[in-house]
């Protein structure tokens, strides 16, 4: 392992506990304690002030002075309740009489001329030092106004912390002095800018020479904060960041004239309580600085749940036997993940996911892998996280398939059941009406099986003759004896039988008091079983009778009747009277053909008007959705692919010279006598081995193909608008952000994740994109929502201002992590040479660049 990584180690080691105790710290900047002559409390009232309250880091400032007797007793104080102090001073402080005549400034009016406060903030190791800077300049201004020579003794008095504060009351030292003491002392130099005694009071807005002084002087860099609420940010702090292309931070002071005003307006800071955090926060406010005006209560949202930590076993130069144990702790916020190529970046972020893990088995044991939520046990179990996977944006915008975007899966979806369910119904109801239409010729074929009727009869002339109508025929009276002598013998089996039954019923008594009923009951049955005999033999004499009855008894009556019919034909077919009647007949027929071929037309014509209605709602789109991405507006479609219409699919099951509607079929029935004609009614690729069939067959083989082409939707397609322009007609570029956009959209916050995991999401983006909107969004929801951001690109992890930053390596014994602060300087050192190219190249850039404060772009 390298020395870089055995270093950060260590970092980690020393840091872990306080990264793993949450992010923003509730701070007041800017107390006054009971050694300040302008506060009347007592300092046992301060201390208990302090100690009793919610403040995590406070920062005592007094007037000129700085009490370090007093400062280190309050450290160890607060030091027992977890909390932070930060030394600090407020001076009365002017510029020298030479400065102003050189860079031709214009001081205040009156009062406001005469100096400026500024607060000053430095550590508690450097406490003795700067109160001997402060106390040594304030006695050299005391002694001038004395007329003692500068370089002689002091020949002020010893005097308590707050009697000296009281004797530097309206008086000034000069900043140059100030700044030449006070170079080799860490700390922060913050001019008065919305109070009394404020630096543009000092030095007048308007005059240009003031304002180029104080751009050089005070806001040359990040190292600046003004105190003020939401008033003084609008007028001070916005109007200074745009004005000069910087950043600038406003802190919210309480700066309490009683004890019961302490931390009553505050500042949410995120940082670790000392001053290189606090550079980092000032340098960034807006992701890391959070009044109490705006933010009364902690701006982390999700400090009880988020993913404290992880430890899994990475294999020891690719060995299975040889493991090192990793354990990983993480901020609830933004945590960042760099390294080189093959360092294991892109495998943390697919272990914290449980994404293709197994693809990783050289280096890991994904059975080690621990999860442990904030004050959770570890487990095995991940909890629920949101992926975006490298590449996985830009597969969905080349794929389309959008719903891939849990924000917009939650209402394609459910839009894509509902569109299915209603296009199903619809093609249910389509078939109905296509079976309804083949129902109705197979019947009208069934009705003609030999085709249509013609009425070429009508061309001959009209048979003339008269008819004689005959009587109607009386039936036969023979079959008569036949059917009754068959009767009989059914009759007669029926009876045997049932003889035969109650013969088998017999009355023995076995008890002596039964014998009287037994033997009435004996006699009833043999009684009916006598009769049923009688019955039996006498319709065996009447069917022998029926028997005997002469046939030739109604011959000669048959034989006159038909004689009457034969005389009667021959006389009407002499007359022409039945040539007439059938071609009455013909008439009739086709009369009644025409009119049922006229009916399966309608019928026909109504069956395609109600299947094409069926067909538009089969592929009707759903209304467009309407949703909101920040200030942005949204709209979801669905819509079939196929726009091919009902007439469209239709018409390619038929032939060129067809009707292209259900009438064709008709047409088919009519051209059936000459089967090719019939056949080229067809569409002739689909019905290429139907030449030789019959009608009945070209029916069912178009019915057969309707339903499976013309009841067939095809697929959904999705379309999303923002802002009115499609997706689909972006450039890859601004697809790729716009799916961005929609992957963070705020439900992303919505307690559904626990945490969220992108693997480089700088691909495909251009770097306005990931300015104007990837790492403001990241430092927006990272309130909300704990983030796990792999990526090569600087402005994703050091403007996007990640909290936490775990450095990958991979050398010879493995892959390993070592996470840290930004301010931690290993880790500072590994972000620049792995995103930056190291510090030679950053600052090879930026001399290039050569900014100048307030410049423009």
């Amino acid at each position: 392992m390298t020395k870089r990584c055995v270093l950060l180690q260590k970092v980690v080691v020393e840091t872990t506990k306080r990264l793993s105790a949450g992010t923003f710290k509730k701070c007041d900047m800017h107390i006054h304690s009971s050694s300040c002559y302008s506060r009347d409390y007592e300092k046992s009232e301060f201390f208990d002030a302090l100690t009793g309250g919610d403040l995590d880091v406070v920062a005592v400032t007094d007037h000129n002075s700085v009490d370090v007797k007093l400062l280190s007793e309050l450290q160890g104080v607060l030091a027992k309740e977890n909390k932070t102090l930060i030394g600090g001073v407020e001076l009365n402080v002017k510029l020298h009489p030479d400065t102003i005549k050189q860079y031709n400034l214009t001081l205040g009016k009156g009062s406001k001329g005469e100096y400026f406060h500024a607060i000053v903030w430095f550590s508690m190791e450097d406490a003795g030092a700067m109160a001997q800077v402060v106390t040594h300049l304030f006695e050299k201004r005391l002694l001038a106004e004395k007329g003692a020579p500068s370089d002689g003794k002091p020949a002020i008095q010893p005097q308590s912390p707050k009697s000296f504060s009281k004797m530097t009351e309206g008086k000034a030292i000069f900043l140059e002095e100030f700044q030449k003491e006070a170079a080799a002392i860490p700390h922060f130099f913050i001019p008065h800018e919305n109070k009394d005694r404020s630096l543009s009071s000092y030095l007048p807005n308007n005059c240009q020479a003031n304002l180029d002084y104080k751009d050089r002087l005070f806001y040359y860099s990040h190292a600046m904060a003004v105190e003020g609420g939401s008033k003084s940010r609008k007028s001070i702090s916005t109007g200074m960041a745009e004005e000069l292309e910087t950043t600038v931070a406003a802190l919210f002071f309480s700066d309490a004239k009683t004890t019961e005003e302490i931390g009553s307006r505050f500042t949410w800071i995120d940082f670790d309580g000392d001053l290189e955090s606090l550079l980092l926060a000032i340098s960034d406010p807006e992701s890391r600085i959070k009044t109490s005006d705006e933010y009364p209560e902690l701006p982390q949202t999700n400090t009880g749940s988020f993913l404290e930590s992880v430890s899994f076993n990475t294999y020891v130069s690719g060995a299975v036997d040889n493991s090192r144990p990793i354990t990983l702790n993480f901020s609830p916020g933004y945590n960042g993940i760099v390294g080189s190529r093959g360092s294991g970046k892109s495998m943390l972020a697919c272990l914290l996911a449980n994404k293709g893990v197994d693809t990783y088995s050289r280096f890991v044991d994904a059975d080690s892998v621990k999860f442990k939520m904030q004050d959770g046990v570890p487990t095995s179990n991940r909890p629920k996280c949101l992926y975006l996977g490298q590449g996985e944006l830009e597969e969905i915008y080349r794929s389309g398939k959008y719903e891939q975007i849990p924000f917009l899966d939650e209402h394609i979806s459910p839009l894509k059941e509902k569109a299915r369910k209603g296009s199903e119904e619809a093609a249910d109801e389509l078939k109905t009406w296509l079976n309804l239409g083949e129902r109705l010729l197979k019947a009208f074929c069934t009705k003609y099986p030999n085709g249509p009727l013609r009425i070429n009869h009508l061309d001959a002339a009209v048979p003339s003759g008269i008819t004689i109508e005959g009587p109607s025929l009386p039936a036969r009276d023979a079959p008569q004896i036949t059917k009754a002598k068959n009767s009989l013998n059914v009759i007669d089996d029926k009876l045997r039988a049932a003889s035969e039954a109650i013969g088998s019923i017999k009355f023995n008594a076995s008890y002596p008091e039964d014998n009287t009923l037994f033997e009435a009951l004996e006699v009833e049955t043999r009684a009916i079983q006598n009769d049923m005999e009688a019955v039996i033999k006498r319709i065996g004499r009447f069917s022998d009778g029926l028997g005997k009855v002469d046939p030739s008894w109604f011959s000669r009556r048959e034989e006159l009747v038909s004689l009457f019919s034969e005389t009667l034909n021959t006389a009407n077919n002499a007359s022409g009277s039945t040539t007439l009647a059938q071609y009455q007949k013909q008439t009739k027929d086709a009369t009644a053909f025409l009119y049922d071929l006229l009916s399966l037309r309608i019928s026909l014509k109504h069956v395609d008007e109600e299947a094409q209605a069926a067909y538009e709602r089969m592929h009707k789109p759903i209304d467009p959705v309407p949703l909101q991405n920040g200030d942005e507006p949204i709209e979801i479609s669905l819509f079939y692919e196929d726009d091919s219409t009902y007439d469209d699919k239709r018409a390619n099951l038929l032939g060129a010279s067809s009707s292209k509607d259900l009438q064709a079929l008709a047409e088919a029935f009519l051209r059936q006598a000459d089967r090719r004609r019939m056949h080229k009614l067809f569409d002739g690729r689909k019905f290429i081995s139907y030449s030789s069939r019959d009608l009945g067959s070209h029916y069912e083989k178009y019915f057969e193909l309707a339903k499976t082409t013309i009841c067939d939707a095809g697929s959904l397609k999705t379309q999303i608008k923002i802002a009115e322009k499609p997706i689909d007609d972006m450039s890859p570029g601004t697809k790729a952000q716009a799916l961005l956009k929609l992957f963070l959209n705020d439900s992303v916050a919505s307690g559904r994740w626990a945490y969220v995991v992108i693997d480089q999401p700088e691909d495909n983006l251009d770097v306005a994109t990931i300015k104007d909107f990837l790492v403001d969004r990241l430092k927006q929801l990272k309130l909300n929502v704990q983030f796990f951001v792999v990526s090569h690109s600087a402005p994703v992890i050091v403007n996007g201002d990640a909290r936490t930053v775990i450095v990958c390596n991979n050398d010879n014994n493995g892959i390993s992590y070592v996470p840290g602060p930004l301010n931690e300087s290993p880790i500072k050192q590994s972000i620049a040479d792995v995103l930056d190219g190291g510090e030679r190249y950053l600052k090879m850039r930026l001399n290039k660049y050569n900014f100048q404060v307030g410049d423009h772009s």
